[in-house]
């Protein structure tokens, strides 16, 4: 059975609707966009709206809206950063404070192609304050990679 609302996310002319009513709902929002991320919540030829793409870039920007009142979503934004979405790390840097595997995901993806993911998750680590973590440091002090991202959103910062 389709999703009404994420068939609003299938077209960009209603996709922003679709986020807006999402959001009005606030925390009550998080188990319908689980069902997103989960891959449960299917159209009507039995496609996850995940899959579709559209769906779920929305699914992420919504989350990031939503705040830390998407912390139960967190086991689902890890395995998209896992992926390679930058916009998954975005959105776990709205959570605001970060369970130990997605800070471990995070140090990983700062030695990753392409750039942007490295810059994302670094960002993502400053903003939650795991800048100093012994994790963290050890990757800039092994990866020129690492603290080539490092250093451009440090400077950024400034």
């Amino acid at each position: 059975m389709s999703n009404p609302t994420f068939e609003l996310f299938l077209n960009t002319g209603t996709m922003l609707d679709a986020e807006l009513q999402l959001l009005e709902e606030g925390a009550d929002a998080v188990p319908e966009l689980a069902s997103l991320f989960s891959g449960e919540s299917k159209n009507q030829f039995g496609i996850p709206y995940r899959d579709l793409g559209l769906p779920l870039r929305c699914a992420l920007e919504v989350v990031i809206r939503l705040g830390p009142k998407a912390r139960p979503l967190e086991p689902f934004l890890r395995e998209q950063l896992e992926k390679g979405d930058e916009t998954a790390a975005r959105a776990l840097a709205a959570l605001g404070v970060l369970e130990p595997a997605s800070v471990r995901l995070l140090v990983k993806q700062l030695d990753c192609y392409p750039e942007s993911i490295a810059i994302e998750s670094a960002l993502t680590l400053i903003k939650c304050g795991y800048a100093e973590s012994p994790d963290v440091i050890r990757a800039l002090n092994q990866s020129e990679t690492a603290m080539v991202a490092w250093v451009q959103v440090a400077h950024k910062k400034r």
